[in-house]
Protein backbone atom coordinates (compact mmCIF):
# COMPACT_ATOMS: atom_id res chain seq x y z
CA UNK A 1 0.00 0.00 0.00
CA UNK A 2 2.76 2.42 0.93
CA UNK A 3 4.42 1.73 -2.42
CA UNK A 4 1.22 2.64 -4.26
CA UNK A 5 0.86 5.85 -2.27
CA UNK A 6 4.46 6.73 -2.97
CA UNK A 7 3.98 6.14 -6.71
CA UNK A 8 0.78 8.19 -6.67
CA UNK A 9 2.54 11.10 -4.97
CA UNK A 10 5.38 11.03 -7.50
CA UNK A 11 2.88 11.04 -10.35
CA UNK A 12 0.94 13.89 -8.75
CA UNK A 13 4.15 15.87 -8.25
CA UNK A 14 5.10 15.40 -11.90
CA UNK A 15 1.66 16.55 -13.06
CA UNK A 16 1.80 19.65 -10.87
CA UNK A 17 5.30 20.48 -12.11
CA UNK A 18 4.21 20.01 -15.71
CA UNK A 19 1.25 22.33 -15.23
CA UNK A 20 3.40 25.00 -13.61
CA UNK A 21 5.93 24.75 -16.42
CA UNK A 22 3.14 25.09 -18.96
CA UNK A 23 1.72 28.18 -17.29
CA UNK A 24 5.06 29.87 -16.81
CA UNK A 25 6.44 28.93 -20.20
CA UNK A 26 3.39 29.69 -22.30
CA UNK A 27 1.52 32.29 -20.27
CA UNK A 28 0.32 35.58 -21.68
CA UNK A 29 2.95 38.35 -21.83
CA UNK A 30 2.70 41.16 -19.30
CA UNK A 31 0.99 44.21 -20.79
CA UNK A 32 2.94 47.46 -20.38
CA UNK A 33 0.94 50.67 -20.86
CA UNK A 34 3.29 53.23 -22.42
CA UNK A 35 2.36 56.91 -22.62
CA UNK A 36 3.34 58.23 -26.05
CA UNK A 37 3.73 61.74 -27.45
CA UNK A 38 1.62 63.67 -29.91
CA UNK A 39 4.08 64.83 -32.55
CA UNK A 40 4.93 63.34 -35.93
CA UNK A 41 7.10 61.87 -37.40
CA UNK A 42 8.22 60.46 -34.03
CA UNK A 43 4.81 59.37 -32.75
CA UNK A 44 2.16 58.50 -35.37
CA UNK A 45 -1.03 57.17 -33.81
CA UNK A 46 -2.45 55.98 -37.13
CA UNK A 47 -0.91 52.59 -37.76
CA UNK A 48 0.96 52.81 -34.43
CA UNK A 49 4.16 53.86 -36.12
CA UNK A 50 6.66 56.73 -36.22
CA UNK A 51 10.39 56.85 -35.50
CA UNK A 52 10.14 56.50 -31.73
CA UNK A 53 7.29 53.99 -31.92
CA UNK A 54 9.25 51.82 -34.35
CA UNK A 55 12.30 51.92 -32.08
CA UNK A 56 10.21 50.80 -29.10
CA UNK A 57 8.57 48.08 -31.18
CA UNK A 58 12.00 46.79 -32.21
CA UNK A 59 13.16 46.75 -28.59
CA UNK A 60 10.08 44.95 -27.29
CA UNK A 61 10.45 42.28 -29.98
CA UNK A 62 13.51 41.31 -27.96
CA UNK A 63 11.30 41.05 -24.85
CA UNK A 64 8.51 38.55 -25.66
CA UNK A 65 7.54 38.36 -21.99
CA UNK A 66 6.19 41.92 -22.31
CA UNK A 67 3.47 43.32 -24.58
CA UNK A 68 3.61 47.11 -25.15
CA UNK A 69 0.31 48.96 -25.25
CA UNK A 70 1.02 52.34 -26.87
CA UNK A 71 -1.21 55.21 -25.70
CA UNK A 72 -0.73 58.11 -28.11
CA UNK A 73 -1.60 61.82 -28.16
CA UNK A 74 -0.18 62.70 -24.74
CA UNK A 75 1.43 66.10 -24.29
CA UNK A 76 4.58 66.29 -22.16
CA UNK A 77 2.64 67.52 -19.13
CA UNK A 78 -0.13 64.95 -19.54
CA UNK A 79 2.42 62.10 -19.70
CA UNK A 80 3.84 63.06 -16.33
CA UNK A 81 0.40 63.53 -14.77
CA UNK A 82 -0.90 60.15 -15.97
CA UNK A 83 2.22 58.40 -14.70
CA UNK A 84 1.86 59.99 -11.26
CA UNK A 85 -1.80 58.96 -11.19
CA UNK A 86 -0.84 55.36 -11.96
CA UNK A 87 -2.71 55.26 -15.29
CA UNK A 88 0.37 54.26 -17.30
CA UNK A 89 3.36 52.02 -16.60
CA UNK A 90 5.99 53.87 -18.58
CA UNK A 91 6.70 57.32 -19.99
CA UNK A 92 8.32 57.81 -23.37
CA UNK A 93 10.55 60.76 -24.24
CA UNK A 94 11.60 61.60 -20.68
CA UNK A 95 14.31 64.26 -20.40
CA UNK A 96 16.91 64.26 -17.65
CA UNK A 97 15.78 67.68 -16.50
CA UNK A 98 12.40 66.28 -15.45
CA UNK A 99 12.51 65.31 -11.74
CA UNK A 100 9.97 62.46 -12.10
CA UNK A 101 10.71 59.60 -9.67
CA UNK A 102 11.14 56.75 -12.13
CA UNK A 103 13.64 54.16 -13.35
CA UNK A 104 15.28 55.80 -16.34
CA UNK A 105 16.52 53.82 -19.33
CA UNK A 106 19.70 54.45 -21.25
CA UNK A 107 19.32 57.24 -23.88
CA UNK A 108 16.75 56.10 -26.45
CA UNK A 109 15.39 58.98 -28.51
CA UNK A 110 17.60 61.35 -30.49
CA UNK A 111 16.67 64.98 -31.25
CA UNK A 112 18.19 67.84 -33.18
CA UNK A 113 16.75 71.13 -31.97
CA UNK A 114 17.26 74.20 -34.11
CA UNK A 115 16.17 77.82 -34.28
CA UNK A 116 14.10 78.40 -37.43
CA UNK A 117 13.03 81.71 -38.94
CA UNK A 118 11.40 82.93 -42.13
CA UNK A 119 13.93 83.48 -44.89
CA UNK A 120 12.34 86.80 -45.76
CA UNK A 121 13.38 88.23 -42.39
CA UNK A 122 17.05 87.62 -43.18
CA UNK A 123 17.95 86.84 -39.58
CA UNK A 124 21.54 85.82 -38.85
CA UNK A 125 21.32 83.70 -35.72
CA UNK A 126 24.73 82.16 -35.17
CA UNK A 127 24.67 81.88 -31.38
CA UNK A 128 22.18 81.98 -28.53
CA UNK A 129 22.54 85.70 -27.84
CA UNK A 130 21.33 86.46 -31.36
CA UNK A 131 17.85 85.48 -30.13
CA UNK A 132 17.74 88.54 -27.90
CA UNK A 133 14.80 90.82 -28.68
CA UNK A 134 13.06 88.27 -30.94
CA UNK A 135 9.67 86.67 -30.25
CA UNK A 136 9.87 82.92 -29.69
CA UNK A 137 7.49 80.00 -30.26
CA UNK A 138 8.55 76.63 -28.85
CA UNK A 139 7.31 73.33 -27.39
CA UNK A 140 5.65 72.66 -24.05
CA UNK A 141 8.19 72.39 -21.24
CA UNK A 142 10.99 74.03 -23.24
CA UNK A 143 11.91 76.49 -20.52
CA UNK A 144 12.70 73.63 -18.12
CA UNK A 145 14.55 71.74 -20.83
CA UNK A 146 16.83 74.37 -22.35
CA UNK A 147 20.04 75.36 -20.60
CA UNK A 148 20.61 78.82 -19.13
CA UNK A 149 22.78 80.04 -22.00
CA UNK A 150 19.76 80.13 -24.31
CA UNK A 151 16.95 80.77 -21.79
CA UNK A 152 18.50 84.03 -20.69
CA UNK A 153 17.72 85.52 -24.10
CA UNK A 154 14.00 84.69 -24.03
CA UNK A 155 11.78 87.75 -23.65
CA UNK A 156 8.94 86.85 -21.26
CA UNK A 157 6.54 89.19 -23.07
CA UNK A 158 7.25 87.56 -26.44
CA UNK A 159 7.63 83.91 -25.52
CA UNK A 160 5.06 81.13 -26.02
CA UNK A 161 4.97 77.34 -25.58
CA UNK A 162 2.49 75.08 -27.41
CA UNK A 163 1.27 71.56 -26.58
CA UNK A 164 1.64 70.31 -30.16
CA UNK A 165 5.00 71.13 -31.82
CA UNK A 166 3.32 71.04 -35.26
CA UNK A 167 1.61 74.31 -34.36
CA UNK A 168 4.99 76.06 -34.34
CA UNK A 169 5.09 76.06 -38.15
CA UNK A 170 1.70 77.75 -38.38
CA UNK A 171 2.59 80.38 -35.79
CA UNK A 172 5.81 81.19 -37.62
CA UNK A 173 4.09 81.42 -41.03
CA UNK A 174 1.34 83.60 -39.55
CA UNK A 175 4.07 85.82 -38.08
CA UNK A 176 2.85 85.20 -34.55
CA UNK A 177 6.52 84.70 -33.67
CA UNK A 178 9.83 85.49 -35.33
CA UNK A 179 11.70 82.32 -34.35
CA UNK A 180 10.58 78.74 -33.77
CA UNK A 181 12.79 76.63 -31.53
CA UNK A 182 12.42 72.86 -31.50
CA UNK A 183 13.20 69.62 -33.28
CA UNK A 184 14.06 70.20 -36.93
CA UNK A 185 12.45 67.00 -38.20
CA UNK A 186 9.14 67.64 -36.46
CA UNK A 187 9.21 71.05 -38.10
CA UNK A 188 10.02 69.66 -41.57
CA UNK A 189 7.32 67.02 -41.29
CA UNK A 190 4.72 69.57 -40.20
CA UNK A 191 5.68 72.06 -42.94
CA UNK A 192 5.47 69.33 -45.55
CA UNK A 193 1.82 68.75 -44.71
CA UNK A 194 0.82 72.38 -45.36
CA UNK A 195 -0.25 73.00 -48.94
CA UNK A 196 1.77 75.62 -50.77
CA UNK A 197 4.59 75.71 -48.22
CA UNK A 198 8.16 74.96 -49.31
CA UNK A 199 11.24 74.40 -47.17
CA UNK A 200 12.94 77.31 -48.99
CA UNK A 201 10.73 79.69 -47.02
CA UNK A 202 12.67 78.90 -43.86
CA UNK A 203 16.16 79.52 -42.57
CA UNK A 204 17.69 76.94 -40.20
CA UNK A 205 20.06 78.16 -37.50
CA UNK A 206 22.26 75.47 -35.94
CA UNK A 207 22.82 76.85 -32.44
CA UNK A 208 21.79 73.85 -30.32
CA UNK A 209 23.45 70.44 -29.79
CA UNK A 210 21.98 66.99 -30.44
CA UNK A 211 20.04 65.81 -27.40
CA UNK A 212 18.62 62.52 -26.16
CA UNK A 213 15.66 61.51 -24.03
CA UNK A 214 14.88 58.25 -22.23
CA UNK A 215 12.13 55.87 -21.28
CA UNK A 216 10.86 56.05 -17.70
CA UNK A 217 9.59 52.81 -16.10
CA UNK A 218 7.73 52.05 -12.90
CA UNK A 219 9.12 48.49 -12.93
CA UNK A 220 12.89 48.34 -12.35
CA UNK A 221 13.17 44.78 -13.69
CA UNK A 222 11.56 45.84 -16.96
CA UNK A 223 13.81 48.90 -17.04
CA UNK A 224 16.93 46.72 -16.91
CA UNK A 225 15.60 44.28 -19.50
CA UNK A 226 14.74 47.19 -21.78
CA UNK A 227 18.31 48.53 -21.59
CA UNK A 228 19.74 45.15 -22.57
CA UNK A 229 17.35 44.82 -25.52
CA UNK A 230 18.00 48.43 -26.62
CA UNK A 231 21.75 47.73 -26.75
CA UNK A 232 21.11 44.77 -29.06
CA UNK A 233 18.91 46.84 -31.38
CA UNK A 234 21.57 49.55 -31.62
CA UNK A 235 24.38 47.05 -32.19
CA UNK A 236 22.44 45.38 -35.01
CA UNK A 237 22.15 48.65 -36.96
CA UNK A 238 18.35 48.60 -36.79
CA UNK A 239 18.27 51.74 -34.64
CA UNK A 240 19.99 53.96 -37.22
CA UNK A 241 18.13 52.28 -40.07
CA UNK A 242 14.80 53.38 -38.54
CA UNK A 243 15.95 57.01 -38.41
CA UNK A 244 17.33 56.95 -41.95
CA UNK A 245 14.16 55.39 -43.38
CA UNK A 246 12.04 58.28 -42.10
CA UNK A 247 14.38 61.20 -42.50
CA UNK A 248 15.47 60.60 -46.10
CA UNK A 249 12.01 61.60 -47.29
CA UNK A 250 12.66 65.29 -46.61
CA UNK A 251 15.45 65.48 -49.20
CA UNK A 252 17.32 68.16 -47.28
CA UNK A 253 20.71 66.54 -46.81
CA UNK A 254 22.36 69.72 -45.55
CA UNK A 255 19.94 69.82 -42.61
CA UNK A 256 19.56 66.08 -42.07
CA UNK A 257 23.32 65.56 -41.82
CA UNK A 258 23.30 67.75 -38.71
CA UNK A 259 21.64 64.87 -36.87
CA UNK A 260 24.92 62.95 -37.03
CA UNK A 261 27.26 65.88 -36.28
Amino acid sequence: MSQLISQFMRTLYCLISLCLFSVLGHGEPQVVKIGMGNFEPYFIAKGQTGIFTDILTAVFKQLPQYQPNFLFERSNNRLILEFKQGNIDAVSNLFDENPLDVCRSEPVFRFKDMAISLNENDFHINQAKDLQGKSIITFQGAKEFFTHNIKQYFNEDHYREVGKPAWQVRVLLDKGAQVSIGDVFIFLHSAQLIQGVSFEQFRFHNILPITYSRMGFRDKILCGAFNTALARVKASGEYDAIYNEYLKRYQMDDVINLLHN
